[in-house]
């Protein structure tokens, strides 16, 4: 811009209205005659991308907090879905390095966590949003809306006793956000799904082998045909894998053993321990 012969109040101000990124014209003088070094931001042009469209998604999760000092964190087990939130983070912001991810382990016993973390007031705003108005823009990309909110908050949930079931599912307390998610789910890629009241406050969850207490009411958005739970895993998708795998492995072991026969089939590639489903060394 100051190639171009523009002023600090011209640049001031068109910083402002492309990233929201208030400056005052007497700093960016300074910058222009050398004797004052700007830092390095992370900042982007507030237009729909694949990344933004992600992160957005995630963001509806409750691995994804934003604090006051305008800090977007990303703390979850699975470091498949760190690695893809830190790529992501760093293509928003045309980093050609992403920041480094963090690792806190508690103790023997509890899965490790892995941090993501990115500082941007700019990012922090955006995401504070009104809910149509972030979705507006995150739903130019719907397949990447979908898998970070999926990746944040959804599973494959399996039962495996006398007839194999299965389904898809994502779950949160805001029912607005799961009624679009539902809409769009069925509108841009012909997947069905119901929407179902799930838990009450109070009520025991357990994620990953960890217990714990919900505090409001939940609700759940499920896929439950077959040809919902194909469609999904092959236009959407998880980025974490053992997600993926194991929503493979079910369409797989409903096709060739239908719902009698699968639950056996399934017993023989995954064992129960603490709740979860762990996929053992079998082969369908």
């Amino acid at each position: 811009m100051r190639r171009g012969a523009w002023g600090g109040i011209r640049i001031a101000r068109t910083l402002s209205e492309t990233y929201s990124l208030n400056l005052c014209p007497g700093t960016i003088n300074h910058w222009i005659y050398g004797d004052r070094k700007p830092r390095l931001r992370n900042i982007f042009r507030e237009l729909p991308s694949p990344a933004l469209s992600y992160i957005i998604g995630a963001n509806k999760g409750d691995g994804c907090t934003i604090t006051k000092s305008g800090v977007v964190k990303l703390e979850v087990t699975d470091r498949d879905f760190a690695e893809e939130f830190n790529s992501c983070m760093a293509q928003l912001f045309s980093r050609a390095k992403p920041n480094r991810i963090l690792t806190r382990r508690f103790d023997v016993k509890r899965l490790p966590l892995y941090i993501v973390k990115y500082s941007s007031v700019q990012l922090t705003s955006l995401l504070r949003m009104p809910l149509r108005r972030i979705l507006r823009l995150a739903l130019v990309y719907p397949q990447d809306f979908l898998r970070g909110f999926f990746d944040a908050e959804g599973s494959v949930d399996v039962s495996a006793k006398t007839l194999f079931r299965y389904q898809i599912g994502a779950e949160n307390t805001n029912i607005t956000l799961l009624r679009e998610v539902k809409r769009v789910l069925q509108e841009e890629f012909g997947i069905q799904s119901v929407l179902d009241r799930k838990r009450e406050p109070g009520a025991p969850k357990r994620i990953r082998g960890e217990s714990f207490m919900t505090k409001r009411t939940s609700f759940a958005v499920l896929i439950r045909r077959l040809s919902g739970m194909r469609s999904f895993a092959v236009r959407i998708g998880f980025s974490i894998g053992r997600k993926q795998v194991k929503l493979q492995d079910a369409i797989r072991v409903l096709q060739l053993y239908g719902r009698e026969g699968g639950s056996l089939a399934w017993n023989k590639i995954y064992y129960k321990s603490n709740g979860e489903w762990i996929r053992s060394c079998h082969r369908l």
